[in-house]
């Protein structure tokens, strides 16, 4: 009975390693051949390539732990989602740039789970996480800093505050405290583009119903000339409104804004010209009325003297 037990004690300690050991020459073939261009902007994501490679040649192919595969595998993931940030981050659309920003943020699940299962492997594993958490700090703040200056540069405050949005976010996940610096700018600019768009707005609907009162009087008499001074206090109001859309280089609705403007200089000229045309016409009229009552007068002076020549004469 006892040298039964040995035998199986034997059995089960010799088919032990191989119950718990695992094949980690897919994973190896993987990440051997990986590949990015974000290796040549970030030394750090190569050199986590190469630790764990140098983790995985120190083991046997067919005798790896489970510990050493999901490393491997949580490693590689964290590669894969680092290019993919880089390839997004390439790309000048503002959509592109921000999805790349939330992949380079996912990554930190990868760091979590290469944290977790390389706890135990040794010091090449905690290396790997180092250049990691490095590789990823260092691809957000530059990221961050490259957004900052791209909403420097803008000319839309739209597109500042885009770009402000993705630098603030691109700090945060970094821990930098900029963030903090970048979100109070943010909020500074922010609240005085909503004050001037709510103004603006303002300007351009008194403006229109201005502008739809003159056209209904424009072609009436004598009613072009309350079109003339609406057209012309929409005109005011157009120019104000124009002048906060380029401000803030709102080039849509600065579009819009110009068509109404053009509208009102249309209407403000047309009844400006009738009004003339009625101001030399009444001139004309009042002036040859003038000249005929003045004519009329000098006649009946010259009457009345006469009459009064003629009276001295017959007396005399």
């Amino acid at each position: 009975m006892s040298i039964r037990f040995v035998l199986l004690l034997s059995l089960g300690l010799i088919l032990l390693p191989g119950t718990y050991a695992q094949d980690c020459s897919t994973v190896l073939k993987e990440l051997r051949g990986f590949t990015s261009a974000a290796f040549a902007a970030y030394s750090e994501l190569a050199q986590v390539k190469q630790d764990v490679l140098l983790l995985l040649y120190s083991q046997e192919r067919t005798a790896c732990s489970a510990e050493l595969v999901n490393f491997a595998s949580s490693s590689l993931n964290y590669l894969k989602v680092m290019h993919k940030a880089h390839l997004l981050l390439s790309d000048a659309g503002i959509e592109s740039q921000r999805e790349g920003i939330a992949r380079a943020i996912e990554a930190e699940k990868f760091i979590s789970a290469m944290r977790s299962t390389g706890s135990g492997l040794g010091i090449l594993a905690g290396d790997a996480v180092l250049a990691a958490e490095q590789g990823r700090e260092s691809f957000l703040l530059s990221q961050g800093l490259a957004f900052e200056t791209l909403a420097e540069k803008a000319e839309s405050t739209r597109d500042k505050l885009a770009y402000l949005d993705l630098a603030i976010a691109s700090y945060e996940a970094a821990d930098s405290l900029q963030a903090k610096t970048l979100e109070v700018r943010k909020r500074s600019l922010e609240e005085k583009y909503i004050a001037d768009m709510v103004e603006a707005e303002g300007y351009l609907s008194q403006a229109l119903d201005l502008l739809t009162r003159a056209q209904g009087l424009s072609n009436n008499f004598p009613g072009f000339v309350d079109a003339y001074a609406l057209a012309r206090e929409a005109r005011i109001n157009l120019a104000k409104a124009m002048e906060l859309y380029k401000l803030h280089s709102e080039n849509d609705k600065l579009l819009q804004v110009e068509e109404r403007y053009e509208k009102a200089e249309e209407i403000y000229s047309t009844t400006r010209k009738k009004i003339l045309v009625l101001f030399t016409i009444v001139s004309i009229t009042l002036t040859s009325l003038s000249v005929y009552i003045h004519s009329r007068i000098l006649g009946w002076e010259r009457d009345t003297y006469d009459c009064y020549l003629g009276n001295e004469l017959v007396g005399a």
